[in-house]
């Protein structure tokens, strides 16, 4: 009886494939000569149009949004074999494999999409040709983001994610499910997946985990400096020691529009060297007068970038000054083999161009910088103003990324290659962060930016998820949610972070010392 049922669903799914495979590549006979030409392009969502694409993305499947009976969508490349589509739904999904062989011919060609829709009085509409560019250079496969239901109340779905970019496979690195508590900051040196960090922020779990050639350790990032542990991270590109923001963040609530609104009320920079367990830092980037935060290291290691601002004034109602914070963009030489600091220098300020300036991040080999602006305060998921400009380091010169909408972009990086970076963006729907996709020409201009594909088009007007902190690495996070989970409870083995014995803590100001005096907000 087995055997009959394996044998009839076997079956079933040859012929299901026959009629796919049917359906799929039915010949061009179905759109007459007569067609009436449409003399726009049919509206298709997501909107995958005049843009530049890798040669190794995963199709980019799309709902059309024209009505219609029966659908023929034909895809042409410069060079291989056409691609044909014939359905009546509106629901397009790519073969995946016709894709990437049509993709990986036409290399450095455009991509021409042509749609054919059969209206109510049997009559075919030909739609106008929608382009795109392949470009030359691929994007990095795997995408590493945090996965979370918008509402920061709600943690259940709460994870860190990867993505093969290539095609639709999406695992759990960790999952709140597993530990109960808060997961963020993840990060890798020069795009490696074998090398990696993660916070958890509360509970047993709580404490950095860090991730080296397979390996996973705990480390409690607190010292008798910091008493908050680290959060904000740039690896240095030497590997062996993180710079860290340590940040005493607040949350209040409006009543009306984006309700939600964070702020630091203090924070400073440290370094965390791997090696020695040791965390080191500098009266320079740890000032009593400033808050420092979002480091970044330059890719040849000589310079810290970062983002300061005055510290707030506690004598007043925190929440009536939180709109009068502006960041500037600041650096500072550091040399690693001496462990000696230069002089902080400002790169932009925030009062020459009236905006508050975030979350730095170098293209790899150091020609481009990528940063945030803001209307004000470094948390630009919470700000429509918030948008992304690039500086070309060569001239100081910094432009419109020109991938800018009127919700916010908030986080950014960088594929290894530079050609490519992802950011999120809540352009969708004004509540959800998702996850874009630009590609980035010599002269560090920015193309129209695209949303990550999804298998099933319509994927997130039935899931409400946001996506945010995505980072592109160049393969697969090969080490088990189990052993990270396993390391995370394993407190008996918990390394506990020291501060530089050489250093004099009276001479410098930590945040957390601060923090003791802060008032607390009602």
């Amino acid at each position: 009886m087995k055997n009959r049922f394996v044998t009839g669903f076997s079956a079933v799914l040859i012929g299901a494939a026959a009629l796919l495979l049917f359906v799929r590549f039915q010949p061009d006979r179905d759109v007459p000569d007569s067609a009436e030409t449409v003399q726009r392009p049919p509206v298709i969502d997501p909107d995958y149009t005049n843009t530049v694409i890798p040669p190794n993305i995963a199709p980019l499947n799309f709902a059309i949004r024209e009505h219609g009976n029966k659908y023929r969508v034909r895809i042409v490349g410069e060079n291989g074999k056409p691609i044909e589509i014939v359905t009546r739904k509106p629901i397009i999904e790519i073969p995946v494999k016709p894709w990437h062989r049509l993709l990986n011919d036409s290399r450095d060609g455009d991509l021409t999409i042509r749609i054919a829709v059969l209206n109510d009085n049997d009559q075919w509409l030909q739609y106008a040709a929608i382009k795109n560019r392949i470009a030359t250079e691929p994007v990095d496969p795997v995408l590493v983001y945090r996965r979370s239901e918008p509402i920061y109340v709600n943690s259940r779905s709460m994870g860190i994610f990867q993505r093969n970019v290539t095609n639709f496979e999406e695992s759990p690195i960790l999952h709140y499910k597993s530990i109960r508590a808060c997961v963020n900051c993840h990060s890798f040196p020069q795009n490696d997946p074998e090398r990696m960090l993660m916070h958890i922020r509360y509970g047993d779990p709580a404490g950095m985990l860090l991730v080296q050639d397979g390996k996973a350790v705990k480390i409690d990032t607190r010292t008798r400096f910091n008493k908050a542990p680290a959060a904000y991270r740039s690896w240095h590109p030497d590997g062996k020691r993180i710079a860290f923001s340590v940040n005493i963040v607040r949350q209040f609530f409006h009543a009306v529009g984006e309700t939600r609104e964070a702020f630091d009320l203090a924070s400073d920079l440290i370094i965390y060297d791997i090696e020695k367990n040791e965390v080191t830092t500098s009266p320079k980037i740890s000032s009593l007068e400033r808050m420092e935060t979002y480091p970044e290291w330059s890719p040849d290691g000589q310079y810290l970038y970062y983002c300061s601002a005055p510290i707030i004034d506690h004598d007043l109602d925190i929440q009536y000054q939180y709109k009068d914070i502006f960041y500037d963009l600041m650096c500072i030489r550091y040399d690693v083999q001496n462990d000696t600091w230069g002089e902080p220098q400002t790169v932009l300020t925030a009062e020459k161009i009236g905006k508050s300036v975030t979350r730095p991040r170098f293209s790899p080999d150091g020609r481009f910088l990528l940063f945030c602006l803001a209307d004000y305060g470094t948390f630009t998921l919470f700000r429509p103003g918030g948008d992304l400009y690039i500086m070309d380091m060569q001239t100081g010169v910094a432009h419109d990324a020109g991938v800018n909408s009127d919700q916010p972009e908030s986080y950014h990086s960088w594929s290894s290659n530079g050609r490519w970076f992802v950011f999120s963006s809540k352009r969708r729907n004004g509540i959800c962060t998702h996850n874009y996709f630009s590609y980035v020409d010599e002269h560090g201009q920015a193309h129209k930016p695209f949303l990550c594909p999804q298998k099933d088009p319509e994927y997130h007007e039935h899931h409400f998820y946001t996506y945010n902190v995505p980072e592109l690495v160049k393969g697969p996070v090969r080490i088990r949610p189990q052993t990270l989970t396993q390391t995370a409870f394993d407190n008996d083995h918990l390394i506990k972070a020291e501060f530089d014995p050489d250093l004099d803590i009276q001479e410098t100001t930590g945040a957390s010392p601060k923090a003791t005096v802060l008032p607390a907000i009602q």
